[in-house]
Formats: C-alpha cells, structure tokens, sequence
C-alpha cells in the first residue's frame, strides 16, 4: 500500500499534537474510529485500521521521546504548513520523510501488519531518515536567524549574533571554495556522540583544527538566502573554543544506575567566531527554538571560552616565577661551586703526585752524612702520619708493618707507591743496602690503600657560605637521594613498605583525580560501564587504598618511639633544664623543618602556577582546591587544614599531613610518660588508642558513610570521620606500641611456629578487611548496617595497622623470609626517600595529565593500568626534580642551623 506523500508526515504531525494535547487526549480513552478520525482530520485518511495504527504508532513515538522532546522536533511543522513562505521547507521535509518512508519498507505492509507492530512503525520509518541531509536541506533554504531570531530581551552581542548566524548559514555552503573554512569549523565543533546511555556525554570535537582556522565572509555572496550586500562584508574573523555544559539528573541513564551522587554532564565543544564571548554563547542557546528545545536546562547550562593565559597583572604568579627562579640559581650556583671546588682538588691533587713522582721516598736521618741517599717533602710524612700510615723513626730495629706483619727494612726502603707490596730502592752508587749503625723507620700501611687515594694534598675546609651553596648542589643531593644503602641500624623492611603504599594510594587516587573530580566535564567515554567495574572483587583493592594512609601513621608512630625514647634515656640521665629546653625545641623545630619547605612551594605552585601549566578542550576554568588555597593557605601551614575551613580545602589531600603532624605534637606527653615509667606510658598510649576506636565507631554510626558516600552526602563523611584525626589516631598508637617494642627488645628471638601463626593471622585478617566490602559492594549486595559500618570503621584501621606492624616486626627479627626480601631491595631504597614528594605532587600529575588531554579516557582494565602506570612513574620523575631542589637542600641547611648539636 503506497500512500500518497502527503500522509508520510503524518507521524510526525501527530507527535506534535498528541505533546501538545497530552493529558487532554490519549490513546487508552480513544475508540479506533475517534484515533481514525483524529488522523483523517490532518491527513484524510478514510480506512479506520490505517488511521488508528498510526495513531498508536505516533503515541508510541511520543512516549519513548518524551512530550518535550517530540514537541522540540516536530512542534513547527503544522505552523510552516499553513505559512506560504514556508511551503518550500514543508516540502522538502515531506520529501525526506516520503524517501524514509519507502526505504523502510511500510509501504508494502497490508493491514494486518500495521496492527501488529504498529509500536515500530515509527521507529523504523525515522530510522531511515537522513536527518543530516534534512537539516542542511532545510536549512540551506532560509538563513539560521529564522530558527534563533534576535530579539530586544537578547543578551548578545551583536557583531557575535551576525557573525554566528553567518557561519551556520556557511556551513550549508561549505562545498564551496571560498566557504571551505565553514567546512573545518563544522568539523572541529562537537557532535553529539553514540554511547549516551553509557555515559559518553561529552563531544569536544577538535581544539587545535578550531584555533587555527580564519574565516571570512565575501561581500555580495548569497549564503542563508540572504545578499551579503551590506558594509560589514567582506568580513573576516579568526575562531575560537568554546566549551557549553549542561548538568543533568542522575536519571538520565537510568532508573537502576546508581552514579554514586556524581551528576551527568552533557559537554558540546563549540567552534565560533572570535568575536563571540561565553555569555554570548548562553544566549544565543536562548533564541528561538534552540532555546524552548534546551527548555529549563538552560539555566543548568555553563559555557567556558579557554582564553590564552599570561601571566602579566597576576602578581602571585610572577611572585611564584621569582622564587622558583631564585631557587633554580641558587641549584645552579651550588653545583658549579662544587664542581670548581673538585677540579681545584684534582688539580692540587695532581700537582702533589707529580712532586712525589720527583722525590718519591721518605726523608731518612742518619747520623752520617755519607748514608743519606734520598731527599724528602717534608710536607707528606705529617699528612701521611695523619691518614693511613703511621711514621716512627726509631734507633735501633724497626720496620714497615703492613697489617699485622712487621718486616725491618734499613731506612732507605720505602713503600711502593703502587701497591702494598715491599720493593727496596736502589742505592745511588749500585750497591746493595745499607746495614750498619743506619737509622729505620717504622711504617705502618693500610693494606687496603689503593695509589691514587693514598697520598692527596690537604683539602681546605668550606665556610658556611661555601656550606650554604653546597646544600643546593646536585652533585651531593643527586648521590644521595639515589643511594640503595641504608643507614646503620635502619629497619631495611621499611623502604618497601613505604613504596608500595604510596603506589596503592596512588592507584586510588587513579580513579578520583579527573576521573571522579571532574572539571566541569566528563572526562570519560563509558562513565556508567565503571559502575560494575567497582562491583568486582577485585577492585575491592581499590576501594581500600585508604589503609595506606593508615600504614603512614603506623610507621610514622614507629619510628618516633623507636628513636625518641633513646634520646629521651640519655636525657633521664642528665636532665639539664637547658638540655630538656633544647630538646623540646628541636623536637619540633626538627619535624616542621623536614614537612614544610618543600610543602609550602608545592602549595605555591598549585596555588599560583597550575592554570598555566596546560590547555585543551577538558581544561578547566579555575580548579576549586588551588583557588581555596588563595584563601586558606594558613591552614595548611599551620597544619590544621583537617580541621578548619573543611567545606573548601586547600590542596585537600594534604589532610595526611595535618593529622600527623598533630599525632606528633602530642606524642611528645606520651614519650614523657613511656621515660618515666615504660608500663605508665603504654597505658596513656592505650587509653588514646581506645579513644580513638570509640571516637571513630560513634562517627560513623552517625554519618553512615563510605567510600561510595564522598560525592553525594555533601561531604559529611569526608569532614567528620574520614579525615579527623580523633578518628584516625589509633593506627598511630599500634606504630607506638611497636616502637616500644623493639626500643625494649632491639633482638629477639621469634620461632617458627609463632612466626607462622603470626603470618596466617596477620594475612588472614588483612586480606578480609579489604575484601570484606564485596558483600555490599557487589551487585545486589546487601546493605550493612550502621552499626556494623561503625564496627568496621573503628576497628578496621587499627587491626590493618597491626597486621603491617607483624610483616615489620617478623622481618626485623629475621622471620620475614622472601617478604623481608622483596620489601629490603635497594632498588626500592631510593623511592621510598621520594615518597613524600610523590605524595605531595602525584594528585597535580593526574590532573594535568587528564584536563590536558584531547580525548576521553576509557575506563576499562588495561586503560587504567597505563593510566596508572604512567602516572606512578611521572609522579617519581618529578618528586625527584622536586626533592632535589627543595627538600635535600632544606635538609642540609638544618645542619647548618642547628651545628653538630641536636
């Protein structure tokens, strides 16, 4: 059944009716005949089966788009209909429809057909529409001002408006020459991408094609059936990237997707006229149909223009620029002061050995004049006598002692000066040696002497300003920094520890760090397949990378007793008010001085310097955490950013930090007490332990919170549980407890049966509190209960903080076995010194990677193991730049602050 053309828009016009009469009009209220004689009305359609089938389809139609949606697409047709201006467009609409319609293959279906997959009918009619093809059609007929009119209550600029009309009207055009460029800007503007429903939301088009084209209109070209006649053409503009985003609900994806709080964003990427600003943009998206198809969301929608950024009336960042300038001199200067200061040495050095090469042997005194056979450099023996060997003149028997081997030589041997072999020299006159009433020498040789190194010239020691230049030197930090060794008595276990921690937290971060947080743009094409990536067990790992932090406070606890009780012994024993005053002083002074250089410059650069260290289509307007940190960067040197002003933190990872500095400042009471009385003291540390469990358990029954809450509590997890330090302090005291233990017991002597047991547990009970989650995380997993969520928080970290101490404690008493291993690889010795650097920059490392890039990351496992991966090894790559230039310094000038006291 072939229908006449006139009847193919029918679905279309329907849809336009039934949205504008819905409520008033549906489907389930309407006899076959009224749904016939609704359609005849319009279209003149006389059989009954026929008018009620498409009736049912366009009902259909409306209801899988949406009353508004159908409205916005087809709303304008009836009225074109009636305008005879606007006959032409009908017409060539009707054409496109009649095309689709008889592509389709609806024309061939009999009555029985139509009844039975009328619910189809729509939609396979539509989809073998060329709805591009009918655009540019249609458009190509009238000028875009016809769809977004101008009006007085506009907000837009009118060079923007003439020339934005302008270009859409030449991209109808754009197969000609002299419009070529509308064809670039079309092509570099976003286009709404396939994958909605999955979550790939966001078409960026192409930034650099969009920056590089210029346009320009001809004077008396006729483009939008409109003359370009008028004084304005011919008319040239460059182009420019705009970026318009509109939230949406949650919903949108879904009645059964749970995003987790996290609200859908629909990104376009806009390439426009450079006259256009962004509120410009806002609108123009206003006009006409554009703006009743946008409706509300509207108002939901932000538009960004990136604009070339220079640094010149931003006077924090030239500030930024100059420190980190004189910082950079004062590298360069220190490196080429050590590096002049080693070449005067070799010089020196080889001057010396030329002087010995002339008169190489030892000044012999005789009582005879005839038995002197050699001269001496009278400046050597003292050096010598000072350093490796040492020279005796003895009357009598004597004799060089190499080791313990003492061999009598006459004085006119000497030792040779390429080894620690013995040869005699030869007398001047060929005879052989000497043997009467003659004078020997004893000398005593270090065997292990190699030439070269066993005679230098006396080096002149540095003043402190030469000390000053050297701290700044890469040729001491770099060494230093480097080196797989560790100090004498150090907890070798340790390195690794601190390495894979870092690396787990870093692999949580992954996720969160333009990922998560976004900048005002989804970054990723398939954000909704991630959500059954976090019901896996596997990813249970990721979910429970917050123990690393906890591993932290454990080691830091650790160390602080480990160490501070041995000093504070050697104060009980000559307790000085002086010395307990300096000592107080330099417990703190000490600790500031190791954190807060190189944090502080961080900051500054976060602060001031990270807008201008990227661009692209997903860079961010401003950054939230580096703008509070304009406001509230006193809290973070304070160290109470965890604390104060927690609605805006600045640098909001850095609340690791706050708390361990405040676990630190109290410590000093409770190493008092373990002084005084050792059993005293573990009773403070208990009591504060158990405070901490109960401080947490009653948070977290009240707050109800989780890894999955951040985004969609308004931050009540975060600010009252997951960063305070009441509720974190416990896994700090188990460190304390562990530093106490081995300060009381350096050795001791685990067998292997209680190593064993010691190992099932601590493996068994790590490995469930960080799978454990999969029972609610899992899809269709049960909810917990709020008092087993506090159970849990209370208790999780304390007990992840004591399995960690087990792997410590068994590898230092010589039952870590492979672990012990693994874990005291030199390899890993320099990676844990840059820990805290990584820590410090690794979350700026991933936003600059992510905002700068210029496609969309997909989320799948692989992806995110580069992802990771790349991230793990930049971050080091620059903690190094960063620790070599900020922190080793600071560290050096510590000692020349404080001397050789401490």
């Amino acid at each position: 059944m072939k229908l006449p053309k006139t009847i193919i828009p029918v679905i279309l016009v329907l849809c336009s009716v039934f949205a504008v009469c819905r409520g008033k009009v549906t489907a389930q209220n309407m006899s076959i005949g009224d749904k016939a004689r609704w359609v005849g009305s319009f279209v003149g359609i006389e059989q009954p089966q026929i008018g009620a089938s498409i009736y049912d389809a366009g009902a259909h139609l409306v209801s899988q788009m949406g009353a508004q949606g159908a409205s916005i697409l087809l709303g304008g047709l009836l009225m074109m209909s009636k305008d005879p201006k606007a006959g032409a467009v009908a017409d060539v609409i009707i054409d496109h429809f009649a095309d689709a319609y008889n592509k389709s293959g609806v024309a061939k279906w009999n009555q029985t057909m139509l009844k039975a997959h009328q619910a189809q009918l729509a939609g396979l009619v539509l989809s073998k529409l060329d709805i591009v093809g009918t655009v540019h059609d249609v458009t190509r007929m009238g000028s875009a001002r016809m769809v977004m009119p101008l009006t007085k209550e506009s907000k837009v600029n009118k060079d923007c408006y003439e020339d934005a009309m302008d270009v859409l009207d030449a991209v109808n055009e754009m197969q000609r020459s002299d419009l070529s460029w509308a064809r670039i800007m079309f092509d570099a503007t976003g286009k709404l991408p396939s994958g909605v429903l999955r979550g790939h939301m966001t078409a960026l088009g192409s930034y650099e094609s969009c920056l590089e084209i210029h346009g320009r209109i001809p004077k008396n070209i006729r483009i939008g059936a409109l003359n370009k006649t008028s004084s304005r053409y011919p008319r040239d503009f460059d182009t420019k990237y705009c970026r318009a985003t509109m939230t949406l609900k949650p919903t949108v994806f879904g009645s059964g997707v749970d995003t987790h709080g996290i609200r859908p964003l629909l990104t376009l990427g806009l390439c426009l006229p450079d006259s256009c600003k962004a509120q410009d943009v806002e609108g123009i998206l206003r006009l006409g149909y554009v703006g009743r198809s946008l409706g509300s969301g509207v108002n939901d929608t932000e538009v960004y223009c990136p604009e070339e950024r220079s640094m010149e009336g931003d006077t924090p960042a030239i500030v930024a620029v100059v420190i980190l300038s004189i910082f950079g001199c004062l590298v360069l200067c220190g490196t080429l002061y050590e590096l002049r200061q080693q070449f005067t040495v070799i010089e020196k050095n080889s001057s010396y050995k030329t002087n010995l090469k002339q008169d190489d042997h030892y000044d012999v005194i005789k009582e005879r004049a005839e038995n002197c056979y050699t001269t001496v450099n009278p400046a050597f023996v003292p050096d010598e006598s000072k350093t490796n060997g040492d020279v005796k003149v003895q009357n009598g028997g004597g004799g060089i002692q190499n080791g313990s081997t003492g061999v009598g030589l006459p004085s006119g041997y000497m030792h040779h000066k390429e080894g620690d072999s013995i040869q005699p020299s030869g007398a001047p006159n060929g005879r052989g040696t000497e043997t009467g009433s003659n004078h020997y020498v004893t000398v005593t040789v270090n065997s292990k002497e190699k030439s070269g190194t066993e005679r230098k010239a006396p080096q002149r020691k540095d003043g402190t300003l030469g000390m000053f230049f050297k701290s700044f030197s890469i040729i001491t930090n770099a060494p230093k920094l480097l080196s797989g060794k560790s100090g004498p008595g150090a907890i070798t276990c340790l390195h690794g520890i601190r390495f894979f921690s870092i690396t787990w937290i870093m692999l949580g971060h992954t996720y969160n760090y333009g990922l998560v947080k976004t900048p005002g743009v989804m970054t990723t094409v398939n954000f909704v397949d991630a959500i059954p990536m976090t019901q896996r067990f596997s990813f249970q790992a990721v979910v429970g990378a917050g123990y690393g932090v906890d591993t932290f406070y454990m080691i830091s606890g650790m160390l602080l007793a480990f160490i501070q009780l041995k000093q504070m012994a050697k104060l009980k024993k000559d307790p000085k008010p002086g010395k307990i005053g300096y000592y107080v002083f330099y417990y703190y002074f000490h600790r500031f001085w190791r954190l807060t250089p190189m944090y502080m410059i961080i900051l500054m650069i976060y602060t001031c310097l990270t807008l201008y260290l990227g661009n692209g289509p997903m860079w961010p307007k401003q950054i939230d955490s580096a703008e509070y940190c304009r406001e509230n960067w006193w809290t973070n040197i304070l160290y109470v950013n965890n604390l104060v002003h927690t609605d805006k933190q600045c640098m909001a990872w850095t609340w690791f930090l706050a708390n361990d500095m405040q676990f630190y400042v109290v410590s000093i009471i409770l190493l008092f007490f373990l002084t005084v009385n050792i059993k005293l003291g573990s009773f403070f540390v208990f009591l504060l332990m158990s405070a901490g469990i109960v401080s947490a358990g009653i948070k977290e029954h009240k707050y109800n919170g989780s890894f999955f809450t951040m985004q969609s509590d308004g931050g009540a997890f975060w600010n009252n549980v997951y960063i305070t330090p009441w509720c974190r302090v416990a896994a700090f005291c188990v460190g304390l407890f562990l530093g106490v233990i081995f300060y009381k017991k350096p050795k001791a002597n685990l067998t292997r049966t209680k190593a064993f047991i010691g190992w099932c547990v601590a493996v068994t009970v790590g490995f469930t509190l960080v799978y454990c989650t999969y029972s609610e995380n899992k899809k269709n997993g049960e909810t917990w209960s709020r008092n087993f969520r506090a159970v849990y928080e209370s208790l999780g970290r304390p007990l992840w903080s004591v399995c960690v101490a087990w792997v410590i404690a068994a590898c230092h008493y010589g039952r870590g076995g492979v672990v012990n291993s693994i874990l005291s690889w030199s390899g890993l010795v320099p990676l844990s010194r840059m820990s805290y650097a990584v820590y410090l920059v690794h979350p700026i490392m991933m936003m600059i990677y992510v905002f700068s890039k210029r496609s969309l990351v997909y989320i799948a496992n692989y992806d995110i193991i580069y992802l990771f991966l790349g991230h793990t090894v930049m971050s080091f790559m620059v903690a190094f730049v960063v620790s070599l230039a900020f922190e080793a310094p600071f560290m050096a000038l510590e000692k020349l602050i404080i001397g050789g006291r401490k």
